[in-house]
């Protein structure tokens, strides 16, 4: 991206709406959510919920998302910070091999985007008959709604699925 002639430090496009809203990072109470969620559907076969197929499906696409935002991060650090990214030409700067993997990770993250966003929209009538695969459901809710911006619906999630962790014991 550019500004005034000026290379400038690009955000993953795939990310524009709940990463904006949050830090890239997943928080340390949606990692403990997400591991209460792993540690209730272990062992469990997909066949028995389809919602577990579909929930595992979308927490694959978002662990790669999150980590291409990581990869993303490094390497516009390192151009910020090393290669003085911000003071080449659009020329230079094009021609650079890490321009090449930034465009080829924007072309992911967007692609990424739009599956994630199609499941999504999906898992409300992939209906889940088992706890395991209500835990996923609810593991994929403590991701996308953020504390910061509902507090009290992300307790009310994590909550339930410590609940639904204690239960299924």
């Amino acid at each position: 991206m550019y500004h005034k002639g000026k290379p400038m430090s690009r955000r993953p496009s795939g990310a524009a709406d709940a990463d904006s809203r949050a830090t890239l990072e997943l928080s340390r109470r949606q990692i403990i959510a997400g591991s209460v969620a792993v540690a209730v559907v272990k062992d469990i076969p997909a066949r028995m919920d389809p919602s577990v197929d579909a929930c595992r499906a979308w927490l694959a696409l978002e662990e790669e998302h999150q980590a291409l935002i990581r990869r993303w991060q490094e390497l516009d650090t390192y151009l910020i910070q090393e290669r003085y990214w911000s003071d080449l030409s659009r020329q230079r700067c094009a021609a650079m091999p890490e321009a090449v993997e930034l465009d080829a990770m924007d072309h992911r993250l967007e692609a990424l985007y739009e599956t994630r966003q199609e499941l999504l929209t999906a898992l409300p009538e992939v209906p889940a008959s088992t706890p395991q695969g209500l835990a996923l459901k609810l593991a994929i809710l403590a991701i996308i709604v953020m504390p910061d911006e509902n507090e009290q619906a992300y307790d009310l999630i994590t909550s339930a699925l410590k609940d639904l962790h204690t239960l299924a014991l």
